[in-house]
Parts: structure tokens; C-alpha cells; sequence
């Protein structure tokens, strides 16, 4: 289990999150949901132990997860940034293979996993061409294969869909509601429409220190919809 413990967080003396507490579970899929600004990529950068609370705790597997060193860590949750910039040539395969960095394989291991994880991903074409030369949507691609070879228990997308065409965007949605079944995924997402239809999961930041919880059948009712889209947080 991924436990969010009471977190608070400010950022320049601004408080983002306010005493917030939520547990995602092996098995489900979870969609955080809120308005600009409202701390959802706060709260991943947290949750990924990247980023110090001002109070409360992270919990994972009953572990501490900013009392974990980088390489537990990156065994435990795997963390795709909202935006991420490539800065060295690297081939698509080599990137891809770096989220096998965290586990001691042996290199004819590391390198099927990398080569089943492009094939799943549907990059499998793209392994011998450097990141520096693909377009916006197929370094998403990569960046979220990446993820995937780290075979993680824990998944924290922060917006996956982005730079991605609609068709891809079904695949991956698909393909992390498949992988939620022996994983904890949760993905920040804008789209209403696919948390309603795919996450059996939703956090809801309402603003104002406010946020909802739980199944999404429950949750996605339509005040708790009216609240979320109410311009005047």
C-alpha cells in the first residue's frame, strides 16, 4: 500500500496541500483530478519522494519512503513528470532501458525486458533512432515505456496523454486499466470523461483545502462535479 499521511506541503510560503491523507492499494487505478494549481503534481512529486513534505509522512509498504535511498525507492514507485526535456542522444532503446537501472539483471535479462516493453508499447520501430530526433508524442511514448521496464509496483503518471494522439491515448489507457489489476496506478488527468470510464478510483482536489476520495462511481456524482469545475477556486 501507497500511503499519503496527513502531507502538507508550501512551495515559496504558499501552501499547496493541507493536511491530505489518501491510500492507493495494489489493484486499483486511481485519477486525480483537479483544477490548475490545485496540487496534483505536488502531491506525486511527494508521493515519489522526490519532494519533502512540510508535515506528515509518506508511506510505502509499510516503509518511510523519504527514509528510502534512491535506488529502494525507484524499486518501489515508478515516476513519469508531467514534462521532461531529453538533453543527451541516447537511441530509444537505451532510454528505455535505463528504467531497468533500479534491479541487478543481468544483461541478456535487462535487455528482453527492454525489448518486451518496446513491443508492448508499440515503439518497438522506433528503438535505433536518438530521443534528440523524435517528435513530442513518441518521446511520450518512451518516457512512459521507460517507466514500464522499471516494473515498479507503484505507478505515478503525471498527465500520460500528453503529446499523444487519440488513438494512443485508448491503448495506454487500456494497457494501465490492464496493469492496475497487479498494480497501484495513479495518474493526474484532466479528461473527466476517462477517469469516469476507466479509474475505479478518483482523489478530487476541490481547492480551499478541500478534497474527496474513493470509488469513482461513487465520487464522480454530479455536486461533487459541480464543486471541482466551480471557477471560483
Amino acid at each position: 500500500m501507497l500511503l499519503a499521511d496527513q502531507l502538507s506541503v508550501s512551495l515559496d510560503n504558499r501552501p499547496v496541500l493541507t493536511r491530505l491523507s489518501c491510500q492507493f492499494q495494489m489493484g486499483e487505478f486511481w485519477g486525480i483530478v483537479g483544477q490548475n494549481g490545485a496540487g496534483k503534481s505536488t502531491l506525486l512529486q511527494c508521493m515519489a519522494g522526490l519532494l519533502d513534505p512540510s508535515t506528515g509522512q509518506v508511506w510505502v509498504d509499510d516503509e518511510n519512503m523519504h527514509q528510502l535511498d534512491p535506488l529502494s525507492r525507484a524499486q518501489k514507485v515508478a515516476y513519469l513528470m508531467q514534462e521532461q526535456e531529453p538533453s543527451l542522444a541516447f537511441t530509444v532503446q537505451q532510454a528505455v532501458e535505463m528504467g531497468r537501472y533500479p534491479w541487478p539483471d543481468n544483461p541478456e535479462n535487462r535487455q528482453k525486458i527492454t525489448r518486451q516493453t518496446l513491443q508492448d508499447c508499440r515503439i518497438l520501430n522506433l528503438q535505433d533512432r536518438s530521443i534528440l530526433q523524435l517528435s513530442g508524442g513518441e518521446r511520450r511514448k518512451v518516457e512512459i515505456a521507460t517507466c514500464l521496464a522499471q516494473n515498479s509496483d507503484y505507478l505515478l503518471l503525471d498527465e500520460p496523454f500528453n503529446h499523444l494522439d487519440v488513438v494512443y491515448q485508448r491503448f495506454l489507457v487500456k494497457k494501465l486499466q490492464s496493469l492496475s489489476r497487479e498494480k497501484a496506478v495513479v495518474m493526474v488527468c484532466h479528461d473527466i470523461d476517462v477517469v469516469t470510464k476507466y479509474c475505479s478510483h478518483v482523489l478530487m482536489l476541490l481547492g480551499d483545502d478541500c478534497y474527496l476520495s474513493g470509488d469513482s462511481a461513487t465520487m464522480l456524482n454530479e455536486a461533487n462535479l459541480e464543486e471541482l469545475f466551480n471557477e471560483s477556486h
